[in-house]
């Protein structure tokens, strides 16, 4: 076996997510002495400026619908750079890795943590997604995903699958070392009760319930309408339409859209209780940060999150696009501090056993096995 293996990553990179930020701990973590590391996406952003010290970067713009001339692109770059291992992330780096890898003879692996049947898309699109992805699926020696459930349903299209929960840096994300001052002055936080929520502005976060349930808590309770403030972090397609609601329910003084934050870590320092309204998850990397960080959670019923925390434990979970019962344990936490900030202390605990050496040391036993297999 050879002294380094060389390991490419393709993923799309048009924004920064919980793709780009699990990679992004893989590029920088991963031993140097072990691989020599390349990365195909987008050459800026957020993710660029975070792993381009840590790889080689190559430029490639996978950010059209459908493109074949980026198998062949991929094809080329992995030949050049006499690439042993490709993994790839998202749908779309997916296809073309996958048959770029085929056509290179590369041992090819993809992360998925969103399957395409997840996608809020019509019928027939989804339908076609599935049937590219498919044909791409059978490419690849295995996939990583992060829950069992995901698990279960890779199983009937990868020829093998292995479960791998994603990691937080416990180091980072530590509730006695973290600087929220800035965020409280920014927002003017001081002496008020903070609700925090952090994702992509996306169908799939539910945040439209999460309006919905202020609105509840705050007529039920008139007098948190000059104490209770949420701060939504984060970007996408639904921040006009978001803002649009929390207008029309007269929330205007109550949330603020704070857009991206680069520093999680403080903005989960400056909240009291953490919100999490999702419909679809795989394993969302904003929970374990908001676990590690020891703040109460309250979070949608669904897999990727009921596989993380346990209810009345390290969270209160609700059923999802239902504003009535999250706004109920909305109103507990705010009511009960006690209880919230045990809660919190036992969500700390439980995010321990999501370490980041475990996560990337994982992956790095994947790649070793594959390295040991042999050539195509």
């Amino acid at each position: 076996m050879k002294d380094t293996t060389r390991l490419l990553f393709v993923i799309e990179n048009s924004a920064y997510g919980g793709g780009e930020k699990t990679f992004s701990q893989l590029i920088r973590g991963l031993p140097k002495e072990k691989f020599e590391l390349y990365c195909a996406s987008l050459p800026y952003g957020r993710f660029h400026y975070e792993v381009k010290d840590h790889c080689r970067f190559l430029p490639l713009d996978l950010t059209r619908r459908f493109n074949l001339s980026n198998i062949g692109r991929l094809k080329g770059l992995m030949l050049e750079h006499k690439i042993d291992i490709a993994h790839s992330q998202g749908a779309r780096a997916d296809f073309y890795c996958g048959f770029a890898a085929a056509g290179a003879g590369v041992k090819a692996l993809a992360t998925v943590a969103m399957p395409v049947e997840g996608f809020n898309v019509s019928l027939p699109r989804k339908m076609a997604y599935s049937l590219l992805y498919l044909a791409a699926a059978r490419k690849f020696r295995l996939a990583v995903t992060v829950s069992e459930s995901l698990g279960t349903l890779l199983r009937k299209k990868f020829r093998s699958v292995e479960v791998i929960p994603n990691g937080v840096d416990l180091d980072e994300f530590n509730p006695d070392n973290f600087n929220a001052i800035p965020v409280i002055e920014r927002f003017g936080l001081r002496g008020r009760l903070v609700v925090g929520a952090l994702g992509r502005l996306e169908w799939q976060k539910g945040y439209g319930y999460l309006l919905s349930a202020l609105n509840i808590v705050l007529r039920s309770e008139p007098e948190l309408r000059e104490k209770l403030v949420c701060l939504v972090a984060g970007s996408g397609s639904l921040e006009s339409s978001l803002k649009k609601q929390a207008a029309e329910l007269g929330l205007g003084g109550n949330v603020i859209f704070c857009g991206e934050f680069q520093q999680a870590r403080d903005f989960l320092g400056a909240v009291d209780i953490f919100a999490m309204p999702s419909l679809s998850e795989g394993q969302p990397l904003a929970l374990l940060e908001a676990m590690a960080m020891a703040k109460p959670v309250v979070a949608s019923d669904i897999p990727g999150i009921s596989g993380t925390v346990s209810h009345g434990h390290e969270a209160l979970l609700v059923p999802p696009a239902d504003a009535e019962p999250l706004a109920a344990v909305l109103l507990k936490l705010l009511r009960d501090r006690p209880a919230a900030a045990a809660l919190g202390r036992s969500a700390r605990k439980r995010a321990e056993g999501f370490g980041l050496p475990v996560f990337i040391g994982r992956h790095e036993a994947i790649y070793s096995v594959l390295m040991a297999e042999g050539k195509e």
